[in-house]
């Protein structure tokens, strides 16, 4: 299966709550993710972020608007929408919808994500969930 095979497969997975746990077959065991707060490697780490941000958001799906790649390197723009259903960042949930946009760059080792490197609008998803920054 190609590295877009697998990155497609992977999204399906993220937004099927009873197939969440195919999502990491994505990455390798020592997978390194670059712009997630508190995330160490590993994919055992991992797994502890995902699942907590599908106990806050379980209805979560990505939607790729661009995919580009090159050899063992794929890059992602996406949106990921969702439905606030648990406290998050000290806010407490009131249903509230998100639509965070993101972008990641992707390395592949024999298949599986070894490293990936991510940026998405957080002020965006905390105005969304109703905090307010104060300057």
């Amino acid at each position: 299966m190609s590295n877009r095979q697998n990155f497609a497969r992977a999204v399906q997975c993220f937004a099927d709550p009873q197939r969440r746990q195919d999502y990491f077959r994505l990455y390798s065991d020592d997978i390194v993710l670059h712009g997630y707060q508190d995330v160490e490697p590993g994919l055992e780490s991992v797994k502890h972020f995902y699942y907590a941000f599908w106990a806050v958001f379980p209805d979560a799906k990505v939607t790729v608007q661009e995919l580009l790649e090159d050899a063992e390197t794929l890059v992602a723009r996406y949106l990921i929408t969702g439905t606030q259903q648990q406290a998050f960042m000290g806010v407490a949930a009131a249903g509230q919808p998100i639509a965070l946009p993101g972008i990641s760059i992707l390395h592949f080792r024999s298949g599986r994500c070894f490293e990936r490197w991510a940026c998405s609008d957080s002020l965006v998803l905390l105005s969304q969930i109703g905090v307010t920054l104060h300057g």
